[in-house]
């Protein structure tokens, strides 16, 4: 880029080149004359007049080419893969939910189907809807598989759906999320202002918030694709236990903390194996 008009040849067309006797390969010396005045013709002032504010550049012969590396602010630095990814990819804001989702303590499986819900992505009825798929009748006979009212969507599955609803209340109460009711916008609002936090209470939290969410996903697919039928209970102690499988592997900074959510969770020290 040695001007802001470069590569001269996405203004001038390549016609025009030809006929004054350059190609595309042409560099910037090749038209230079001795005097140090531009070679192509004066007509091309009046056919593309960005030309006019193009000053003649100072070429030092004995200097060689170089590549420099620019970043998306046109700073020269040096190359870096990182920099290369800054540069191509489609950066957006951050998402106030992503530490939600993508936290070091959580299970890759629930964090891919969080990712899914926060973005409303999940295959739901409604959406289903929206893309026209299947006759208008069938449509309209969608209801909810694990309440058999309503046509589910995300924000009825989580929670309030009379069976997520009675799975989110049991097993919200190991936690401290009492201020969390069965709304999408309640839960929104406390990601908003725990997500980032790395207090243990919050951490178990949103992996109780994510198990909750997957489970009771799993179960409406199993209701819709098997017709097999798990209690409110059963969903709640499949929460409770993925959950406390995943508190036995943790690294707890103080062991007041651990003492106190291996009680809570009933974890007994003997049943755990050192990760390291």
């Amino acid at each position: 880029m040695w001007c802001t008009g470069s590569p001269l040849r996405s203004v001038i067309t390549p016609r025009y080149i030809t006929n004054a006797g350059f190609n595309l390969r042409t560099t910037v010396a090749d038209v230079i004359d001795q005097n140090g005045n531009w070679k192509w013709p004066q007509a091309w002032f009046d056919l593309f007049p960005v030309l006019i504010t193009i000053s003649v550049p100072n070429l030092d012969s004995n200097a060689e080419d170089r590549l420099v590396w620019k970043d998306v602010d046109g700073k020269p630095g040096d190359f870096k893969s990182a920099q290369v990814w800054n540069t191509i990819r489609s950066q957006e804001h951050h998402a106030p939910w992503a530490n939600m989702v993508w936290f070091s303590q959580c299970i890759p499986r629930h964090a891919f189907h969080m990712w899914l819900a926060f973005r409303n992505k999940l295959k739901t009825q409604d959406r289903m809807a929206v893309w026209e798929a299947g006759s208008q009748t069938n449509l309209n006979l969608m209801c909810c598989p694990l309440c058999n009212y309503d046509r589910d969507s995300r924000d009825h599955l989580f929670f309030q759906c009379n069976f997520s609803a009675q799975v989110w209340n049991k097993v919200k109460a190991m936690v401290n999320l009492t201020n969390v009711d069965t709304t999408w916008s309640s839960i929104l609002n406390w990601v908003e202002q725990h997500s980032r936090s790395k207090s243990v209470d919050h951490i178990v939290s949103k992996l109780v918030i994510a198990a909750a969410s997957y489970y009771i996903w799993q179960e409406r697919n199993n209701r819709l694709s098997t017709n097999s039928k798990r209690t409110v209970d059963q969903v709640a102690e499949m929460v409770k236990g993925s959950v406390r499988l995943r508190l036995m592997s943790f690294r707890f900074r103080a062991s007041s903390a651990k003492e106190r959510i291996f009680k809570a969770w009933q974890i007994c020290n003997d049943d755990v194996v050192d990760p390291g």
